[in-house]
This record gives C-alpha cells, sequence and structure tokens, in this order.
C-alpha cells in the first residue's frame, strides 16, 4: 500500500515542478513513454519537446513540438497548416508535420542536434515570432544531454 502513495507523491511533485517551471530553464518528465522537456519563455510561451517512444502503425516514432501561448492556446508541429520554426544561431528549421520521410526525419535530426547545443532560441508559428527562449548552454547541456530518444526516427524492439 505505500509503493502507491510514494508514485503519487512523486507524480504530484513532478507536475508541480513543471507547472510552476522558472523562465529560460530546461526541465524535463516521463510518463507513459514519452519524454518531454520544457522551457517557458519570459513571455510565457511553453515549449514542449515531445519524444514518444510509441510508434505509429508503420513503426515511425512521430516525435514532436508543442507550444503553449500566453493566451492559452495551443499549437503543435503535427498539425497540417501550422509552421514551427525554431531560429538557432541565425539558422532556420522549419519542423516537419511528421516523421517517416527522408525530408522530414532529416529536417528533424538537423533541429535536434542544434537545439541540444543552443544558448537562445526563437520561435516562430506561421512567420510570427512568438518566443525568445535563453536558457542559456549549461542549462541546455545539461538538461538536453541524452536526446538520442528524440533523434531515434523508426521504431526497432
Amino acid at each position: 500500500m505505500r509503493l502507491p502513495h510514494c508514485i503519487l507523491t512523486a507524480a504530484i511533485l513532478v507536475f508541480a515542478s513543471t507547472a510552476h517551471a522558472l523562465p529560460n530553464m530546461w526541465t524535463s518528465g516521463f510518463g507513459q513513454g514519452v519524454t518531454e522537456y520544457l522551457i517557458t519563455s519570459p513571455e510565457k510561451v511553453v515549449f514542449n519537446l515531445n519524444c514518444t517512444g510509441n510508434p505509429d502503425e508503420q513503426n515511425i516514432l512521430q516525435h514532436s513540438v508543442y507550444l503553449t501561448l500566453p493566451d492559452g492556446t495551443s499549437v503543435n508541429s503535427s498539425n497540417d497548416g501550422t509552421e514551427i520554426t525554431v531560429v538557432i544561431d541565425n539558422s532556420q528549421y522549419q519542423l516537419p508535420s511528421f516523421l517517416g520521410w527522408r525530408n522530414g526525419d532529416n529536417a528533424w535530426v538537423s533541429f535536434i542536434n542544434a537545439l541540444a547545443q543552443a544558448a537562445t532560441f526563437d520561435v516562430y508559428v506561421n512567420d510570427n515570432k512568438v518566443g525568445t527562449f535563453s536558457p542559456g548552454l549549461k542549462n541546455t547541456q545539461k538538461e538536453l544531454s541524452d536526446l538520442s530518444g528524440c533523434r531515434t526516427i523508426h521504431y526497432s524492439d
């Protein structure tokens, strides 16, 4: 009986720490086969890098980015018609709406590799800047030190 209480307490603490995260500091969490890396901008935009271990019907791991805007609106890189572009070190990374095709997979991995070394980055939705994130290189390298699950596109047992 004690173990479920410990699990519940741990889950509440993880949720609480994520819900009230400091601006420009990466946090992460894992649940139900999904690892999330979150950061909040001073403008109150939440950037959620969502790396799944749950494959789709074609054994593709459909990783994505979710954004929560200050007005509560949510956008997802997996939505057709929504273009999310991340600018890192004067290079732009347009996030693919789905993975499992060569150009999309290459674009995703390039984005992940750049993000893992980003001291600052800007995010655009449909060509409109929605936020600037400045975690600093030390925080990024510490919290995003193992993004191997985000780089893997094709699921294997």
